[in-house]
């Protein structure tokens, strides 16, 4: 079958009608041309883009599974170019459940049919080919059809890549059905890949776990990863261990931080990590693991248990002598090599131990630019005093950084710039938290102030008298035309702060006014001055249509918080209907009109038909409350948001909302602030156990609050 017979029928498809992630699907039919046509790169092109829109992040669309029998005659047919590519496609669909329900229906309908069709590819001479077919059969809905071309195929075939994904299609298609051949492909005359498939496809289904897995695991893993590239799972090996209990991963993951390669004990310190985000119980259970791993010979290894270590509290005073150690020697210059990464998550663990042999290795590496910006803020986090060592060596480092930076497209000098815009804000925000403390910085603080440098006017403006010597500046800038006015605006508020004359700041707001209402007024709302002159400029600006442009709809809404505070609700409504009609700033729009309340009442429909869109259900059913006092809406939004992002301070702020009325979520929230499982939602690897903590204890003192 040519290209041009699998493709047969394309264009009788109402493609314009249907569509996909990128909106009309018109575009399908050439896309699938390009994608077998001669020329590679712009067949790669196309592909990737049918990946990224009829299958985009694994959610389908309604153009899919019209293209699902177009993609799998190409597929099937051994002339077509880039065939496993067309295969992978198709297992990724197959396997996604992120869809409405009619298009899932139909998806699955579609591969059904096909299924006869895509069989043959078990038997295909590219080995690349069967492997990625596994992955498709063993996501199709007919289990009956396919489980015996998986057994029959098995027979046959040579590579313990392909056999490990025939054992995960068995164990996908028919779990109970396949128990017995999967643990039978145990046993030790297997090669390793094919007995790492069993294990995984015998996690993957929920099968219980045989007596022999656990032994299994170390062998197929104890010299390294079995399953290189394989199409079934990015990471099996922690796949399966997610299946085994504390006491036998515990000994699994010791077994092979000892006995193993460095890439078995890197993969041993991961999992230990892992399962301390996972289960409360393990983080004191794991850390003398974690900690020994920190002088594994390895230094891949050290790193991955000094990121653990650093995110695990239990841990962090066990490893201290040898983090210590660590930071003792000559900072490294690359900050991103192995090396340097180690070197930094030793200061880091130091700093927030409160261990001191922090301080000296630190000051070093700051006058070397050798610490990151990310560990200097720990300063700022943990409250670590001001003193004049301390002080001397950060207005050092600071009177070594430009205080500008040329722009340029190179990407080396791009991510330069980032690096010195990120270690410059976070020394003037040390400066800045350490107040009249560090006013010894004032000289390095005032050359920064022209240049609208990072934190260093509030820094100024947190020494108050002590900062006398920057008067000058300040007025110089905050009278100079030619300076923005945000920034004008804050070189008043500094003056304001060292010389205590709100004078300064009643000034530059009457000039800011006209040009810049909204900043003007945040300013003299932040110091309790009148609004009454910014009331007409801001209203103007509540009040005028934007078209959809973002940065004119976020000013507008921004005006109407100020007016909302100055009494005025006529404009904000305005300024949030337009916001709605437009789909830009919606959660902002929507946060606003709850701050309305009654008033709000007419949008009140618009808002319930944000309720079935995930980003705005939570926004939107809060403002729902706000306006109209109901409940249901955003219990049922709590409810979803919860497994979703996790608990944060949206969740503080909505059961603050709901008061007595939170009482039905309240047992399930109990559990879930005592529990052993982590908190639900996302988060920063290597932040992630503190961040569960932390959420934990935001939640146990919100339910205090509300007497639960």
């Amino acid at each position: 079958m040519t290209a041009a017979a699998a493709l047969d029928g394309l264009d009788d498809v109402d493609w314009a009608s249907l569509d996909h992630a990128y909106g009309s699907a018109e575009d399908v039919p050439g896309m699938l041309r390009h994608a077998v046509g001669a020329d590679d790169a712009i067949a790669g092109e196309a592909i990737e883009y049918l990946f990224g829109s009829i299958y985009h992040q694994g959610t389908l669309y309604s153009a899919t599974p019209w293209a699902v029998p177009f993609v799998a005659r190409l597929a099937a047919d051994p002339g077509t170019p880039r065939r496993t590519s067309l295969v992978h496609l198709l297992g990724a669909i197959a396997e996604t459940g992120d869809a409405p329900p009619e298009v899932l229906a139909d998806v699955s309908a579609a591969l059904g049919r096909e299924t006869g069709r895509l069989l043959p590819l078990l038997d295909d001479p590219d080995v690349e080919v069967r492997h990625v077919a596994t992955y498709l059969l063993g996501n199709l809905p007919s289990a009956a059809e396919v489980l015996p071309a998986l057994r029959a195929r098995r027979a046959r075939e040579r590579s313990p890549r392909v056999v490990a994904g025939l054992l995960a299609a068995a164990g996908r298609l028919a779990p109970a059905e396949s128990a017995e051949w999967l643990t039978g492909e145990l046993t030790p005359s297997r090669p390793a890949a094919v007995r790492a498939g069993a294990l995984w496809a015998i996690a993957d289904a929920g099968l219980p776990w045989p007596a022999a897995g656990t032994g299994a695991v170390i062998d197929c893993w104890l010299d390294g990863e079995p399953l290189k590239s394989w199409v079934w799972s990015g990471y099996p090996f922690g796949d399966v261990v997610r299946r085994i209990d504390h006491a036998p991963f515990a000994e699994l993951c010791r077994t092979l931080f000892e006995r193993g390669s460095a890439d078995a004990a890197r993969r041993a310190v991961d999992a230990v990590y892992e399962r301390c985000v996972g289960s409360r119980a393990a983080r004191a259970a794991s850390a003398p693991l974690l900690a020994a791993a920190v002088d594994h010979p390895d230094l891949g290894v050290r790193v991955a248990a000094a990121t653990a270590v650093r995110d695990v509290p239990a841990a962090a005073p066990l490893a201290a002598d040898s983090l210590a150690a660590v930071v003792a020697g000559p900072a490294p210059t690359d900050e991103d090599s192995l090396e340097g990464r180690l070197f930094g998550l030793a200061l880091d663990v130091l700093i927030t131990l409160g261990d001191p042999r922090w301080r000296s290795p630190f000051i070093t590496a700051l006058a070397a630019g050798a610490v990151t910006p990310d560990v200097t803020g720990l300063l700022i986090d943990t409250g670590v005093a001001c003193d004049p060592v301390l002080l001397d060596a950060v207005r050092r480092r600071l009177a070594a950084l430009p205080p500008e930076w040329t722009p340029s497209p190179d990407y080396a000098a791009m991510l330069g710039r980032m690096r010195w815009h990120n270690e410059g804000n976070t020394l003037t925000r040390l400066l800045h938290r350490w107040g009249a403390d560090a006013a010894d910085a004032v000289p390095e603080l005032v050359a920064l102030v022209p240049h609208d440098g990072w934190w260093s006017v509030r820094a100024l403006a947190a020494m108050g008298s002590a900062a006398a010597a920057a008067v000058p500046v300040l007025t110089r800038v905050r009278d100079d035309p030619a300076a923005s006015w945000p920034h004008r605006l804050d070189c008043a508020r500094a003056l304001a702060a060292i010389t205590h004359d709100l004078d300064h700041v009643r000034s530059c707001v009457a000039e800011a006014a006209v040009d810049a209402p909204v900043p003007a007024a945040r300013t003299a709302s932040h110091h309790g001055l009148p609004l009454d002159d910014l009331l007409p400029a801001l209203r103007e600006l509540a009040t005028t249509a934007a078209g959809d442009d973002p940065a004119t709809i976020a000013r507008r809404i921004e005006a109407a918080r100020l007016l909302l505070d100055a009494g005025d609700t006529a404009a904000p409504l305005r300024a949030v209907a337009d916001a709605l009609d437009s789909a830009r700033h919606v959660a902002d729009a929507v946060e606003l009109a709850g701050l309305v309340g009654a008033p709000a009442a007419d949008l009140v429909p618009r808002l319930r038909e944000l309720l079935g869109d995930r980003h705005d259900t939570h926004a939107a059913a809060l403002a729902i409350r706000r306006v109209t006092g109901e409940t249901r809406p955003l219990l049922d939004a709590i409810r979803q948001r919860l497994e979703w992002v996790g608990p944060g301070v949206w969740l503080v702020e909505s059961l603050e909302e709901l008061g007595a009325d939170a009482a039905p979520l309240l047992p399930g929230l109990r559990e879930l602030a005592e529990g052993d499982a982590a908190m639900p939602g996302g988060g920063i690897h290597g932040r992630r156990v503190r961040q569960d903590e932390e959420d934990r204890e935001r939640l146990r003192a919100t339910l205090a609050a509300l007497g639960a």
